[in-house]
């Protein structure tokens, strides 16, 4: 393992800490306002000091999996761009679950896994975003508008 793997996750965790600091130090963001983003920022410095530090352990362990690589193709490039004509055909909330669902269950998870994720992906969407925090999401589909 070189140490090419770990300057991407590097990079991320020193990006959100400084500007989590930005927000803190020099706009003096109120509490209401900068909560969901620290919660947010330090989980993602978690997630990358963690992916950092399992690089660096697994440099000297050897990493019998880490030689591993699934190829990029064809049909991963198609998802994501099938991504956006289900958002386009849906709107943003039920797009973004149904695509889960589809994708999920084209790629061989069970039924329970794909609809849950999906029933969870609407709940968080619909929820958080558009009640509790009211960011205001295209609901009904893009074509509709």
């Amino acid at each position: 393992m070189s140490r090419r793997g770990v300057v991407f996750p590097a990079l991320i965790l020193a990006f959100t800490a400084v500007m989590l600091a930005i927000g803190y130090f020099h706009y003096h963001y109120s509490w209401t306002a900068f909560a969901f983003p620290l919660a947010a920022g330090l989980a993602v410095s978690l997630l990358c000091a963690f992916e950092i530090a399992s690089l660096l352990r697994a440099r000297g362990a050897g990493a019998p999996g880490a030689a591993i690589r699934t190829p990029l193709s064809l049909s991963a490039i198609a998802w994501l761009f099938a991504l956006a004509a289900f958002l386009f055909g849906f709107g943003f909330v039920f797009g973004a679950a149904l695509y889960l669902l589809v994708c999920l269950k084209a790629n061989g998870f069970s039924w329970r896994l794909s609809i849950g994720t999906a029933a969870v992906s609407l709940l968080v969407t619909w929820g958080l975003f558009i009640h509790v925090l009211r960011v205001q999401l295209p609901v009904p589909p893009l074509w509709m508008g």
